[in-house]
């Protein structure tokens, strides 16, 4: 009885891995498949990884963003226009007049109520290139001329 229990058991095994072989012989394809594009990926990766440093070099390290036309992000919060007007010496309405903005707008970036538009971001930023004098400058010349009404 007991050559009968394991003949049937060694048949059933062999079945079972028949089967399971027949079930897997597809996946195994795929596999080797997905293995290929997944190389070809990271060779990919590799090689646009090496152009972007090839025109950082070029640029002389300036943001690759800059080269492929992309606006880089400008970080800037509350302290950083508070820093940017103090160290300029304006008021926060001069600051306003400079930015064709409200003083209301200058005030709740300050207070950080608010943030300002890409746009504007890059207005501030370029601000921080300019000195005492250029600003007074830009501000006198913005006095002077008439406010346009519509």
């Amino acid at each position: 009885m007991s050559d009968l229990k394991q003949v049937l058991s060694d048949e059933i095994r062999r079945l079972a891995r028949k089967e399971i072989k027949l079930a897997v012989q597809p996946l195994q394809a795929n596999i080797v498949s997905l293995r290929r594009q997944v190389a070809e990926l990271k060779k990919l990766l590799k090689e646009s990884n090496k152009k972007n440093e090839i025109l950082q070099k070029k640029a002389g390290g300036e943001n690759v963003a800059e080269l492929t036309s992309e606006e880089p992000k400008l970080r800037l919060n509350a302290a950083g226009i508070i820093r940017i007007r103090t160290k300029l010496k304006l008021s926060q309405s001069d600051f306003a007049k400079l930015l064709d903005v409200t003083m209301h707008s200058v005030c709740s970036w300050e207070n950080g109520k608010s943030h300002p538009r890409a746009a504007m971001k890059t207005k501030i930023c370029s601000l921080r290139k300019l000195g005492k004098r250029q600003v007074k400058k830009v501000l006198a010349e913005k006095q002077d001329k008439p406010a346009v009404q519509e």
